[in-house]
């Protein structure tokens, strides 16, 4: 549970969930810790107080309502964790990630799947094939995060993208990228993460302070794309100064407190600085066939699997510069 800034406890006296008719009670088996979760423990976000935390997790059903159809006993899931309405302007238009209740969620506004067991509407489940593990569909929610910033950029094959931040999004999102066909520079501090940005598609990895050398491998025009997957003042000031004439900057990763300075840039230079949340239903299902078809690999980006009553001590861990990229929480 989050309990506030710097305060994540472990709460063991929940009553196993009730189920709707159009809802399935799932057994938790791995839940990932999202940086979002992590920031939210440093200095506060778009978390509640008092939330029980998780938004990437896979599982089993072990209970069906009885207005379900097509979803059994047994069947492996994972879950959309968006909560929309379902009646607003953009529900409509299956853009439920722009919800009027947005960013209402799993695990943010609402209770989450870090937990033994979860009760979720039916239509927000995905099954997952047999050829992906319960690990692996425990990280198709932020693998759907960098397929959707990339089908929304609009990038056409052959571009040159930059990528700021080789995390989990960043890798997810160079990895969509590589999909997509483009020509891949990644700007990343940790040189430890180097080597694995490079196996997962990315053409050319660089420190931050060498984003230079980006412009001069595309010819000293600058990328067509770059996806600022950090989203703090500084990533977003240096991707103003890459970014070619005419350019689009994608804002994949959120910083609350990061502070633009370069709106003249912006306008002298015809650039575009788009901003990107969640993913759709669609999303969801293009993630689970990349995967199915060894189109990309999230399994290289699992480095550690902990109990939940390692959890609070993780949390401190992450909340400080780490090499970690994702953590999942088994549940027995």
């Amino acid at each position: 549970m989050y309990d506030g800034v710097g305060k994540v406890s472990i709460i063991d006296d929940l009553p196993k969930p009730s189920i709707k008719p159009d809802e399935v009670l799932i057994k938790i088996k791995y839940c990932g810790v999202c940086g979002s979760d992590v920031e939210s423990f440093k200095r506060a976000g778009l978390y509640a107080p008092k939330t029980i935390i998780g938004h990437e997790f896979s599982g089993e059903i072990v209970e069906v309502g009885d207005d379900v159809k097509k979803i059994g006993i047994g069947n492996r899931v994972t879950v959309n964790p968006i909560l929309p309405c379902y009646d607003c302007y953009w529900c409509n238009r299956n853009q439920e990630n722009m919800c009027k209740d947005s960013p209402k969620g799993l695990g943010t506004l609402t209770h989450g799947a870090m937990v033994e067991y979860i009760n979720v509407k039916a239509e927000r489940i995905h099954l997952l094939p047999d050829s992906i593990s319960l690990e692996e569909g425990a990280a198709i929610e932020p693998l759907a995060v960098g397929i959707y910033s990339v089908e929304e950029s609009g990038i056409r094959m052959g571009e040159n993208a930059a990528v700021y931040g080789a995390g989990t999004i960043g890798l997810m999102t160079i990895q969509a990228l590589k999909v997509a066909g483009a020509n891949i520079f990644v700007l990343e501090p940790v040189e430890s993460k180097h080597q694995l940005a490079l196996d997962l598609g990315a053409d050319s990895v660089l420190i931050p302070k060498n984003w230079k050398k980006v412009q001069r491998l595309t010819n000293r025009i600058g990328p067509d794309h770059v996806f600022d997957c950090v989203g703090i003042a500084e990533t977003l000031t240096s991707a103003i100064n890459l970014i070619r004439k005419g350019g689009q900057i994608t804002l994949v990763g959120m910083d609350p407190e990061a502070i633009l300075k370069s709106f003249y840039a912006l306008a002298i230079f015809n650039i575009t600085l788009r901003g990107i949340y969640g993913y759709t239903q669609d999303t969801f299902r293009t993630a689970i066939n990349l995967l199915e078809k060894n189109k990309v690999d999230v399994k290289p980006m699992i480095t550690k699997v902990i109990k939940v009553n390692e959890v609070p001590a993780m949390f401190e861990i992450l909340s400080k510069p780490h090499d970690e990229i994702k953590v999942l929480v088994e549940f027995d």
